[in-house]
Order: C-alpha cells, then sequence, then structure tokens
C-alpha cells in the first residue's frame, strides 16, 4: 500500500473518531513520511546487523523472543500491573518511536516510565556499548518492510528530542 495512501487513511480514522462531538482544533500532530517512491530508508551494513542480531540474542530475546515476537499478550499488563514485553517486529509499536525514544528505553529500561508505568526491562546503559545499542537498532530494523522503515525514519527525522 502507498505510504501517502496509508498515512491518509490513518488521519481520516483518527479524525472520525471525534464524530459528533463539538470540534475543538486539534494540535498538529502529522507525522512527515518519507515517500518510499522517492528515497528508501538507508540500510545498515550487514555487520552492524549481524553484530545487533548477536546482541539481541544474549541480551533481548530472553524476553522479546527470537523471531521478535514478544511476549503473549503484550498488550494486557501482568499481574503485577507491569507492562509486558512488546514485539519488535512489524506487528508492534516500535517502528512507531523514532531513534532517540528507542535508545532510550535501552538505555534506561523501566525506569523511563515513571508515572506511565513500570516494565522489567532493565537498564542496558551500563552493559551495551553505544555501538551495540545502535547494531542492535539496526537488526531490528532489518526485519521490517520498507514502508514501514519509511514511515520510522519520518517518525526520527521529526522528534525535537529533549
Amino acid at each position: 500500500m502507498n505510504v501517502r495512501l496509508l498515512t491518509l487513511l490513518l488521519l481520516l480514522l483518527v479524525s472520525g473518531c471525534a464524530a459528533g462531538e463539538e470540534a475543538t482544533p486539534a494540535p498538529d500532530t502529522t507525522i512527515p513520511v518519507v515517500d518510499s517512491d522517492s528515497s528508501a530508508p538507508p540500510t545498515p551494513d550487514a555487520a552492524l546487523v549481524s553484530l545487533g542480531e548477536e546482541v539481541y540474542t544474549r541480551a533481548c530475546a530472553s524476553c522479546h523472543g527470537d523471531n521478535l515476537e514478544g511476549e503473549a499478550d503484550w498488550k494486557e499488563p501482568n499481574p503485577d500491573n507491569s507492562l509486558r514485553a512488546p514485539p519488535h517486529d512489524a506487528t508492534g509499536h516500535t517502528w512507531h518511536h523514532s531513534d532517540r525514544v528507542l535508545r532510550e528505553a535501552i538505555l534506561q529500561g523501566g525506569e523511563r516510565l515513571g508515572a506511565f508505568g513500570t516494565s522489567n526491562m532493565p537498564a542496558f546503559a551500563e552493559t551495551l556499548s553505544e555501538r551495540e545499542v545502535d547494531a542492535v537498532l539496526a537488526y531490528i530494523k532489518s526485519t521490517w518492510p520498507e514502508e514501514i522503515r519509511n514511515m520510522q525514519v519520518g517518525i526520527t527525522l521529526s522528534d525535537p528530542g529533549p
């Protein structure tokens, strides 16, 4: 499906959710999308992806799954109300976040959530190098279809940062 069409459908769906309510101008939250017809997302070097797969297998797969599938029922909280490990494949929400946010998640673990919830994810700031973090992200992204990689690039480019 064309990226522009998908974005338009998403915007129509979101705007249709407010039907019947008093119209209030919403803030501009449009996410720029990199047009897949004009520029493909960057293709990381094979050595970085390979390192990322090794690091993912060692540090992430026990919770997020050997095939990036996440925990069963990942959208439902655990009995202690903590969040389950989400999938990192195209079915999850990882690609909805910028590279900056994904790095924070890896480095800070569940602590980063603060008032938004709790997670058992450990912080990897002391155990993974910057290159290993970049490699894990390169590996995860390498499994996504080009259209999703394009959308995630757009999200990363539009992230104003802290």
